[in-house]
Formats: structure tokens, C-alpha cells, sequence
């Protein structure tokens, strides 16, 4: 039951994160490559370092996502993305980065920010560094290498979640500093500071609530999380002064 509720809980601050990369992403994307049909089609348009993943991305994703949602045979069985359709058939098959995003997995979402031109890939750092700046008293540079380490570890544990699979003493990865509470940590760089302290409260009264009912897996349980019972205390102090 308390992996149950811990899941959920990661789960709905995950899909706020995933919201906000998605439509970063978009804004910034489509900001440096305007006035374009379907620019994310152009393999030029990514990391040419990266090149085999972004054509990759283009073949298995977004022109899959195209040709089933345009297609009309798939209509019934697939049901496909009404908002897609609409684009392809009464604007030419013009389909805005932003309208597309709404279709991706939040995988595929991280996906395509890693494959971005290093110009792309900066100014969505930027963005969520001003995102942070925004609702809290003081700034925190939110850098690619951070963005990159983050998104991998929320994809894990959202996947944990859409798998039914335990999480609180899952670590990314296999390595023991990729643990729950750091991924409840990463979410503090993503939400705004109220989302954060909601989330961060309902944590440390389901870590309370756990370990009281279970006295004897008391540290097992802090342990397996990566949680350190003063840091609890001590973060929450962090996040009310910040």
C-alpha cells in the first residue's frame, strides 16, 4: 500500500514535469526554426553528433505518429489523435511541433531533447531556469547536463509506475545515489515552489505514516529510499526559505 500511494504520487508531480518539456521544448524548437512545415522532420535540424538517434526518432516516431493519425482507414480500429487529423487534412498537412507533442510518450519527449542542436538544448535550460526564478525568492541554474540526468531518472520511475513494478527501493541504473528521494529532489528543479511543497509534504507524511506502522523496517525502508531521516527536516526547511 505505501509503494501503491508513493507510485501515484510520483506519478501526477511526473506528468506536471513532462507537461512543461513538452511545451518547452515545442516553444523552443520551433522559435529557432519558424515559418517551416513540420521542421522536427529535418534531420538537419538536430545534433549532428547525434544524428542516427534523431533520424531514428523522425522514422519510428514522428512519421509513424503522421501516417497513422492521417491515414483514414484508421479512423475506427485506431482511433487515432483527432486534434492530428484535423491539422493533416484542413492545413495541409501541417502539424505544429506543439499539437504533435500532445502524442509523445513522455520517453519520446526526452528523446527529442537530447537529440536537439546544442542551441536548442541551452535555451530549454534556460527556459526552466527562468520557469525556477519565476515562483521562487531566489535563482537556480537549471544546466543541460542537470536537464539530461533528471529526465532519464523520471522516465525511470514513471515507467516503474506504468509497469506496476515497486519503486521505493528501485535505484536508476543500478547505482545507490539514483534513488527515490532523488528523484523527488529532481522535481523541486521542474515544479513551481508550491507544487514542490505539496508534493514534498505528501511524501514526508507517507514516509511518516510507512514507518510508524512498520517500526522494525524503519531504517530498512529510509534506507532503501535513500533518505536520511534528518535531511527530511532539513530539506523542507530549504524549500520554505527558498
Amino acid at each position: 500500500m505505501f509503494d501503491r500511494e508513493l507510485r501515484e504520487l510520483l506519478f501526477s508531480a511526473i506528468t506536471r514535469a513532462e507537461a512543461a518539456l513538452k511545451a518547452v521544448c515545442a516553444h523552443e524548437f520551433t522559435r529557432l526554426h519558424p515559418d517551416e512545415v513540420n521542421p522536427y522532420l529535418n534531420p538537419d535540424y538536430y545534433d549532428s553528433r547525434r544524428r542516427p538517434s534523431a533520424v531514428a526518432l523522425i522514422d519510428k516516431v514522428f512519421k509513424r505518429i503522421l501516417e497513422l493519425d492521417g491515414n483514414p482507414r484508421n479512423r475506427g480500429d485506431y482511433g487515432g489523435k483527432a486534434y492530428i487529423r484535423h491539422c493533416m487534412e484542413d492545413h495541409n498537412g501541417q502539424v505544429p511541433l506543439w499539437v504533435l507533442a500532445n502524442d509523445l510518450s513522455f520517453g519520446q519527449t526526452v528523446w527529442f531533447f537530447q537529440v536537439q542542436s546544442p542551441a536548442v538544448r541551452l535555451a530549454v535550460a534556460e527556459s526552466f531556469t527562468g520557469l525556477y526564478a519565476d515562483t521562487h525568492d531566489g535563482p537556480r541554474r537549471i544546466t543541460i547536463k542537470r536537464l539530461d540526468s533528471i529526465f532519464n531518472r523520471l522516465v525511470f520511475y514513471r515507467n516503474l509506475r506504468a509497469h506496476d513494478e515497486r519503486c521505493y527501493c528501485a535505484r536508476y541504473d543500478g547505482r545507490a545515489n539514483e534513488n527515490v528521494y532523488q528523484a523527488i529532489g529532481d522535481l523541486g528543479y521542474l515544479l513551481d515552489k508550491d507544487d514542490y511543497l505539496e508534493l514534498f509534504g505528501r511524501f514526508s507524511a507517507l514516509v511518516a505514516r510507512a514507518t510508524s506502522a512498520m517500526p522494525s523496517r524503519r531504517q530498512a525502508t529510509l534506507s532503501a529510499m535513500g533518505v536520511r531521516e534528518r535531511e527530511l527536516a532539513d530539506r523542507a526547511e530549504i524549500i520554505l526559505r527558498s
